[in-house]
């Protein structure tokens, strides 16, 4: 078998970083724990030969992007590119949703207002004022189902629409139950580019996908890879791409205390990291995306990894935030982190916005055109660490060093298996 570039997959953890992130999910889930299980060595061996297999042949006819870790990016939708980007802005309009969907990450019972990145918003015009005073490309709107508040989410579309024109593409994310063509046209009327739908809470009937189609300029279908759904899948490819959708998007399933019970009930095997996610999950998204292209489907395939949500857009939220304080001397690193060079040494912090400061580190007040305050507070991660000559210059000079990985590139590849 050809060998498979190091770059797709991440490098080997040490030991010692396997057992922190190992205690990390076991403290987690405390006696739940046990209840998990995972991949042991054997089949380690066999899942990692078969994910090598699928990759290598996915590396000679798919698009690798995102140092790795998002699967197949020709004909990614235009939300995706601004996610990417690093310009993506997304406002939970509502905490509830009508649906069941057992892999659902959180609870769905949340009456609080909308809120994006633990700031909420109760007026449409300070949430249009932040998108434009942060330079954001593209925004979403997500819930709950955004649709069971229909008048709240098309009030926070144009107002958004309104105050940043073209500059900004809209979309949104909803099961589509409540989709009529009069609530389609409304969504068309306040500027909506873009409507994904998540067909794994109607088990992927296509009929309210259908009124969008032609109504708002692009449709996509996204959705966790489910295992078992696998064949189903495959042949509902066929038919979105006859419907007249323009793009899949694939996530890995993740495990959290929530989805826990509906999870474990399936016997899934788990997989540790940051989070613990679905081993069968990333497989099912991978040969799905495999299938589209064997057959020739016109109908474009990505898979948005764990690895991917973790390292790049949490790094986005960072810079984001970084490049808004970033004075003379200090430099924003890959990952989003603010660099600080001195005589004596190395330092780095990172860069939070709030809606509230927490008077324990510096902060600056950012006053929005609305007169909405917010706050940009920056949080020592490090002291000050003394530097050879050679690791000075290789600082200066934007080459990373290895004791200071994590705070200076962003790692390569789909996530370890262990």
């Amino acid at each position: 078998m050809q060998m498979l570039p190091s770059t797709y997959i991440q490098s080997p953890l040490t030991e010692i970083i396997h057992q922190q992130l190992i205690e990390a999910n076991s403290r987690e889930y405390g006696h739940l724990y046990e209840q998990l299980t995972f991949a042991g060595p054997e089949q380690l061996a066999a899942v990692n030969a078969e994910r090598n297999e699928l990759l290598t042949w996915l590396v000679q006819r798919a698009d690798f992007g995102y140092a790795g870790t998002k699967v197949n990016c020709t004909g990614l939708s235009p939300g995706c590119r601004s996610c990417g980007d690093g310009g993506w802005s997304c406002l939970f309009i509502n905490g509830r949703c009508n649906g069941r969907c057992f892999y659902c990450p959180t609870a769905q019972d949340d009456d609080g207002s909308p809120v994006t990145n633990g700031i909420a918003f109760t007026s449409p015009d300070d949430y249009a004022a932040y998108v434009a005073s942060l330079g954001f490309s593209g925004v979403s709107i997500s819930g709950g189902e955004p649709l069971m508040t229909p008048d709240l989410t098309i009030a926070y579309l144009s107002a958004v629409r309104k105050r940043c024109g073209d500059d900004v593409h809209l979309w949104l994310y909803t099961n589509g139950t409540f989709l009529t063509p009069g609530l389609c046209s409304r969504l068309q009327d306040a500027g909506l580019n873009e409507i994904r739908f998540d067909l794994g809470a109607v088990r992927y009937n296509l009929k309210k996908l259908r009124l969008a189609v032609g109504c708002i300029p692009t449709v996509t279908v996204e959705i966790p890879a489910v295992p078992e759904d696998e064949g189903l899948l495959k042949l509902k490819m066929v038919e979105m791409a006859d419907a007249g959708v323009h793009h899949l998007n694939l996530h890995q399933m993740r495990l959290t205390p929530h989805n826990f019970g509906p999870l474990t009930e399936r016997g899934y095997t788990f997989l540790h990291g940051e989070k613990v996610t679905v081993l069968e999950s990333e497989l099912c998204a991978l040969r799905a995306i495999r299938f589209g292209l064997e057959n020739a489907i016109p109908l474009p395939v990505n898979y948005c990894s764990f690895s991917y949500k973790r390292r790049f857009q949490h790094a986005a939220a960072r810079s984001r935030a970084a490049q808004s304080v970033c004075i003379s001397g200090e430099v924003v690193t890959e990952p989003g982190y603010l660099r600080t060079l001195s005589t004596a040494g190395v330092s780095y912090c990172e860069a939070v916005l709030l809606q509230n400061p927490s008077y324990r580190y510096p902060f600056e007040k950012i006053v929005l055109e609305t007169g909405r305050a917010l706050y940009l507070e920056r949080r020592p991660l490090t002291p000050e660490l003394a530097l050879s000559d050679t690791e000075r210059t290789s600082l200066a000079a934007g080459q990373p060093i290895e004791r200071f990985a994590r705070f200076e590139s962003i790692d390569t590849g789909l996530a370890e298996y262990f």
